[in-house]
C-alpha cells in the first residue's frame, strides 16, 4: 500500500523480501527469525541494487542521495540498522519499529502479566531462544548504532500509532529523542496517527489515512531528495474515509489517552 502511495507521487519503489520471507530464497537458517542479525544486509543489497541498477531492470543507475530506505514492523529494526551502517543512504523512513529487538519485545510482552518478575522470565526466555537459535539474535542494536554517529545530517522519519498495540509506543519514544537530540547527525520528522479500525492499531496508517499518509510522504521524501518545496499533487484520487481528529471509527479510543 505505500509503495502505491509513492508511486502516485512520481516514486519508484522497490519491494524486497529479506531472506526465509516472501519470494526470498531459502537462507543457511531458514527456522531462525534473527531479528537484528543479518536482515539488514537484505535491505542493503537491495538499496545498492536500486541505485546501481545492474541488471537494466529499473531505468538506469541513480546517484546515492536519490535512493532512500522504508521498513514497517520488524522491518523497521532492519532498515535502522541499515541507516546506521550505511551513511550514503539519504533518509529512512521507521514505522512503528521494535528498536529494543526480541529481548525488549519478549519483556514487552510479558510484563504486563507478570510485573517484578519481568526481569526474570525475561532472561529465562532469552537464553532459550538463543539456545534454539541457529545465528546470533538482536546482534546489532540500532539506537545504540544510530547514536554514534557524525555529520552531514540526514533526514529520518519516525512512524507510529497513538494506540499502537504490538510494539510499544514508547519505542518509537526512544527512537524520536534519541535521534531528536542528534541535530548534526538527523533531521527528524514524526507522524503519529491514531490508528485504530476494527482493532487494529500497528502501521495501518496507509490504509485507514491514505490521503494524509500520502501527502506526509511527499513532504518528507522531497526534503530527502533535495526537491522543490511545491504542494502535493491535489489532483490525486483521494481514498481517506476518516479524518483526524473529528471523524474516527466509532470504537477509537480517546485521543487525550495517547502515549499513556
Amino acid at each position: 500500500a505505500s509503495c502505491f502511495l509513492l508511486r502516485q507521487l512520481g516514486y519508484g519503489c522497490l519491494a524486497p523480501s529479506v531472506r526465509d520471507y516472501g519470494f526470498s530464497g531459502p537462507s543457511s537458517h531458514p527456522h531462525t527469525m534473527t531479528w537484528g542479525y543479518d536482515y539488514h544486509l537484505d535491505l542493503l543489497g537491495a538499496w545498492d541494487y536500486a541505485v546501481n541498477d545492474p541488471d537494466g531492470e529499473l531505468g538506469g543507475a541513480l546517484s546515492d542521495e536519490k535512493v532512500a530506505i522504508m521498513g514497517f514492523s520488524k522491518g523497521a529494526l532492519g532498515a535502522a540498522n541499515a541507516f546506521a551502517v550505511e551513511p550514503r543512504i539519504p533518509g529512512a523512513w521507521f514505522d512503528s519499529g521494535p528498536y529494543c529487538g526480541l529481548h525488549g519485545m519478549i519483556a514487552n510482552s510479558i510484563k504486563r502479566y507478570l510485573g517484578i518478575l519481568t526481569p526474570l522470565v525475561t532472561e529465562v526466555v532469552w537464553w532459550g531462544a538463543n539456545l534454539a537459535s541457529e545465528t546470533p539474535i538482536d546482534y546489532y542494536h540500532p539506537l545504540e548504532m544510530l547514536a554514534k554517529c557524525s555529520g552531514p545530517a540526514r533526514y529520518v522519519a519516525i512512524s507510529q500509532g497513538m494506540f499502537d498495540n504490538v510494539v510499544p509506543v514508547e519505542e518509537g519514544r526512544r527512537a524520536a529523542f534519541l535521534l531528536g537530540g542528534l541535530p548534526e547527525c538527523y533531521k527528524l520528522r514524526t507522524y503519529t496517527p491514531p490508528e485504530y479500525c476494527n482493532g487494529a492499531t500497528h502501521h495501518q496508517e496507509m490504509w485507514e489515512f491514505a490521503d494524509e499518509t500520502r501527502t506526509v510522504m511527499c513532504h518528507f521524501f522531497r526534503e530527502v531528495f533535495g526537491e522543490p518545496f511545491l504542494p502535493c499533487p491535489p489532483s490525486l484520487p483521494s481514498y481517506q474515509v476518516w479524518q483526524s481528529p473529528s471523524h474516527l471509527p466509532r470504537d477509537t479510543p480517546p485521543i487525550s489517552n495517547a502515549f499513556e
